[in-house]
């Protein structure tokens, strides 16, 4: 008799404390969550590019580190200038080049890391879910292009140790790159030419952006595959100001290929992958 009525008790006991234990562990469990951290590559209209984190949840706590690797066509000749910040990103966040360019494989690449200082309450600071963050903004030089943060091979190789990495509060959150690729064309002077080719790479239809000084002639825009060999052509009366053209590589085996512009007064070539 006495057996069971103190037993009854104590069942009763261990199984509203488990249940409370649970239901607790769950409700920190949802509180400590921290969010993954996204990165895309924009031009901003002003011949830069800008950096944006996107992050999928609310975070105010301590930004730990961001690594990333912005690649581009070596043929271009085009170089980054100097990273530019403003508060309150430059101060819990200061990215800095690491290292110099590289060429490697037609490519040019250049990786960026940045070391948290404090937690971005200490700035007064929460991300809002899905809100971008504008990281930090560069300057491109001595030409034009598309530009990229990627994930690849030579990214990957631990000498270079460029693959995209974000950490909050010395956990991996690293999300995707959800922006692949963007053009920056330099503002266009009386006498200057550029060309710009989008998407790049691409899986089928592309756009090429012609700019060309007042007074221009009549040019030739032409598709090379790997071979040498002519694939497409368009044929323009007169090439002034802004000019754009449609392309479609559907049809096209998937590799390398030269998009050139010949006129009287210049030649341009762009490198154009299609995937």
């Amino acid at each position: 008799m006495t057996g069971p009525i103190f037993n009854r008790p104590r069942k009763m006991i261990s199984s509203r404390t488990l249940s409370l234990a649970f239901g607790l562990s769950s409700v920190l469990a949802t509180f400590g969550q921290l969010p993954v951290v996204d990165i895309g590559l924009f031009d901003n209209g002003l011949g830069q590019l800008e950096v944006r984190l996107r992050p999928d949840g609310s975070f105010n706590e301590f930004f730990s580190s961001v690594v990333f690797t912005v690649r581009w066509d070596a043929a271009s000749g085009a170089n980054l200038d100097a990273v530019v910040q403003v508060a309150p990103q430059s101060n819990y966040m200061p990215v800095l080049k690491s290292g110099g360019e590289i060429d490697d494989q037609g490519y040019r690449y250049q990786v960026f890391a940045g070391f948290g200082t404090a937690p971005l309450s200490n700035f007064s600071v929460t991300w809002a879910p899905a809100a971008e963050i504008g990281l930090m903004t560069i300057n491109v030089l001595n030409g034009t292009g598309v530009f990229e943060i990627v994930n690849d091979a030579w990214t990957a190789d631990p000498n270079n140790n460029g693959d995209f990495y974000v950490s909050l509060n010395g956990e991996d959150k690293t999300g995707s790159i959800y922006q692949i690729s963007t053009g920056v064309v330099e503002p266009v002077a009386s006498d200057d030419w550029s060309m710009d080719v989008l998407p790049n790479p691409t899986d089928g239809p592309s756009t090429i952006t012609i700019a060309a000084p007042e007074g221009s002639g009549q040019g030739e825009l032409e598709l090379i595959n790997a071979a040498g060999q002519l694939v497409w052509s368009r044929s323009f009366s007169s090439l002034r100001g802004t000019v754009r053209a449609s392309m479609d590589l559907t049809p096209f085996l998937a590799g390398v290929y030269t998009v050139r512009l010949r006129s009287d007064e210049q030649v341009l070539t762009q490198r154009l992958v299609r995937r």
